[in-house]
């Protein structure tokens, strides 16, 4: 009868009764480590109490979160009451907004902080003193200026060579004679270049008065980080 059962039913008889004692032992040091193992690397394996609020304002503790209190944060903890993770709430719509606009503003600020931390270190590296950054606005302001007195004076040459022209142009009608197609493309020659020289010094002003401008605030920083106090 033995023999037709370890024929017939052979896993039966491993893990069964005739498994020998040793194995028994070691199968259960196995199973005992196993558990040991998973207990130390999985908290969530003692962390089985979670507590909540529930709609009426009770705290609650349970094995489990209903999904509908999930938003609005639970804690978890330890079967001897220990806390292992406490999970906030969901925010609203109005708190996401404002979370997001104050952290924008606080990266504005930095980044402000970093880029003026930036030109400070430009404007000790290159003026020494107030009086160099006086000295540079001078000689920056006086080269624009002479450039733009230049052009003026080509901007009256071209006045006048386009009211002279104007003139010959009038006699020749006047004569009963014909404008001829150079002589008008050398009005039109004239009248770019006016308009040319009229940009270039609406330009180079511009560009004197946001230097008067740039200058000034060098100025003005520079006093501040060498804690000179300004004339008035």
């Amino acid at each position: 009868m033995l023999a037709e059962i370890t024929q017939s039913k052979p896993s039966v008889l491993l893990t069964g009764l005739l498994e020998p004692r040793w194995f028994h032992r070691w199968h259960g040091r196995v199973r005992l480590a196993a558990f040991v193992s998973m207990t130390w690397l999985s908290p969530a394996a003692v962390a089985e109490l979670y507590k909540y609020t529930n709609e009426d304002g009770v705290t609650v503790l349970d094995s489990h979160v209903p999904a509908r209190y999930v938003k609005d944060g639970y804690t978890i903890l330890s079967l001897d009451g220990r806390v292992m993770e406490v999970v906030e709430r969901a925010l609203s719509e109005i708190e996401i907004r404002a979370r997001d606009s104050a952290l924008a503003a606080s990266e504005a600020k930095d980044r402000r902080e970093r880029e003026r931390k930036i030109a400070d270190q430009n404007l000790l590296r290159i003026y020494s003193t107030p009086a160099d950054v006086i000295r540079a606005r001078d000689t920056k302001l006086s080269s624009i200026d002479g450039f733009i007195a230049i052009s003026k004076s080509n901007l009256l040459r071209l006045q006048t060579q386009k009211r002279n022209f104007e003139s010959e142009l009038a006699d020749v009608e006047r004569r009963g004679g014909e404008i001829t197609r150079d002589r008008i493309e050398h009005m039109r020659a004239i009248e770019d270049r006016i308009l040319q020289a009229m940009r270039e010094i609406n330009e180079k002003e511009q560009e004197m008065a946001d230097l008067t401008a740039a200058f000034a605030a060098d100025l003005q920083r520079v006093t501040e980080l060498y804690g000179i106090t300004p004339r008035a």
